[in-house]
């Protein structure tokens, strides 16, 4: 059973989770199966015990069933049935979360029972949830609109031919809702358009744009104004557009939940690097601008840690802009927010690229030793460094044996797109007709040099895609 759904979906939930999931089993109003109860305790004991689990199903049978031989069939039922309880619970949890929802069934229901004192009752409640609740978001539009749906058909069962605002309430709420909602996929579309060259389709954008910019008050629908001006930031890419996104951020940015406002800033750090890949490198201070915003927000932070992709990202936007004393300084301080088991190879990776960056190159050769190569990026980043280094301290042999493992280490490996494939092989056939070039300097005549220096810029020039091509260029110039 070790590799069940039951088993494997128990094994995610944290213990607190698990305690929980097993007080709402042996409740008696949720289920009354007695072996299912048994096979949840076992379950629960065996993941909670620091021991290897060993859940056999000849074992856990004679455990849930005691003195009855094994049956499959018996097993797989009350397996069943403990994973459709478990399903339950999960969904029961996300309920118990939703204080809109949870007052919006309790009016309903005390509408159908006529139970006028606790109808008012849950109207007030809600209201002050609204009146109350901190954040803005599409689907706060969405509960107002179910809240007033039932409020409307509450003035419907009067049966009373009066106005009431309720109908009208009902209808600016899902129009809010839809346009919040509507805007917010189009952007997603547009964004996957850009990056994956997908094709998906914004049905209706065109005139919701028309609508949203004349007919709507934006400064009242921050949620609404942001993904507006998000839209306009992919379709134009213009940078007028960019900066008004980021004043809206500085604006607005405490009225998002922590996940909506990562996910803003996430389009305003793609834009970043869209810039960057067109060759507009100025925009890597904008790029580590929105890192640290993120970082003093406590957004990149999952489960108290740091990933190892944003903390190179980091490093590396602060080294392409040159400030390397806040960069240094970066690396120590976050060394303890990354995940133990990943903690060394990133700091050292990164620290070792903070040393070639400072012209520590013997430091970086050093520290890249210690270094354990555990996927392509890593592997490529780390000998990309020990390339550059060998060359700055004119380590020729070694640079030439690197650049033929180098070469090997990529076309093995094929996770890597072919777009960056083909960029790194680029890059070392240029850098070793760099290297021989450099050294054959020494003794051929300077007609020589010169012809086969002008045909170096000329395949460089003609070359693409490169990686590192800022270094190459650099390296061409300084020949």
């Amino acid at each position: 059973m070790n590799n069940s759904k039951l088993v494997v979906v128990l094994k995610q939930l944290p213990i607190r989770s698990l305690t929980k999931f097993k007080e709402y089993a042996h409740s008696p109003f949720f289920n009354k199966h007695k072996p299912t109860k048994k096979l949840i305790d076992h379950i629960i004991k065996n993941i909670s015990s620091s021991k290897v689990i060993n859940l056999q199903k000849k074992a856990v049978f004679s455990k849930v069933f005691t003195g009855l031989d094994y049956d499959e069939i018996k097993l797989n039922y009350i397996s069943s049935k403990a994973l459709d309880l478990l399903n339950n619970f999960l969904s029961y949890r996300a309920f118990e979360k939703n204080e809109f929802q949870q007052t919006y069934y309790a009016l309903k229901a005390s509408h159908s029972l006529a139970v006028k004192k606790q109808e008012d009752s849950h109207i007030r409640k809600h209201q002050l949830l609204q009146q109350h609740y901190p954040f803005e978001n599409a689907e706060l539009y969405y509960e107002k609109f179910m809240f007033y749906s039932v409020l409307n058909q509450i003035h419907l069962d009067k049966k009373r031919r009066i106005y009431d605002e309720n109908l009208q309430l009902q209808n600016n709420e899902l129009d809010h809702f839809y346009f919040a909602q509507k805007l917010k996929i189009a952007c997603d579309m547009l964004n996957r358009n850009i990056v994956t060259q997908s094709n998906y389709n914004a049905s209706f954008i065109e005139d919701l744009v028309k609508i949203t910019s004349k007919g709507l008050n934006l400064k009242k629908h921050p949620i609404i104004h942001i993904y507006f001006q998000i839209l306009k930031t992919l379709r134009d890419q213009d940078k007028k557009d960019y900066q008004i996104l980021k004043n809206l951020i500085d604006k607005y940015g405490e009225l998002f939940l922590p996940e909506e406002l990562l996910l803003i800033f996430d389009y305003a750090e793609n834009y970043c690097i869209r810039k960057i890949n067109n060759g507009q490198t100025s925009f890597y201070h904008e790029f580590l601008n929105i890192y640290k915003q993120k970082l003093n927000r406590k957004l990149l932070f999952i489960n108290g840690y740091l990933s190892e992709g944003d903390y190179k990202n980091i490093v590396t936007s602060g080294i392409r802009i040159k400030d390397f004393k806040w960069t240094e300084a970066f690396i120590h301080q976050n060394k303890n927010k990354l995940k133990p088991e990943v903690r060394e190879n990133a700091f050292n990776y990164n620290l070792s690229v903070y040393y070639y960056a400072t012209k520590q190159y013997t430091k970086a050769l050093r520290l890249l030793m210690t270094i354990s190569i555990t996927d392509i990026s890593y592997g490529v980043g780390a000998k990309t460094i020990q390339l550059q280094s060998y060359y700055e301290l004119e380590e020729f042999e070694p640079l030439i044996n690197l650049l033929d493992t180098f070469r090997l280490y990529v076309m093995r490996h094929k996770t890597q797109s072919d777009y960056r494939k083909k960029a790194n092989l680029n890059m070392l056939r240029i850098v070793k007709k760099v290297a021989k070039l450099r050294e054959k300097s020494t003794f051929i005549s300077q007609n020589q040099y010169n012809k086969e220096l002008v045909k170096l810029k000329s395949i460089f020039s003609e070359t693409t895609p490169l990686s590192n091509s800022d270094w190459i260029r650099e390296v061409i110039e300084q020949l």
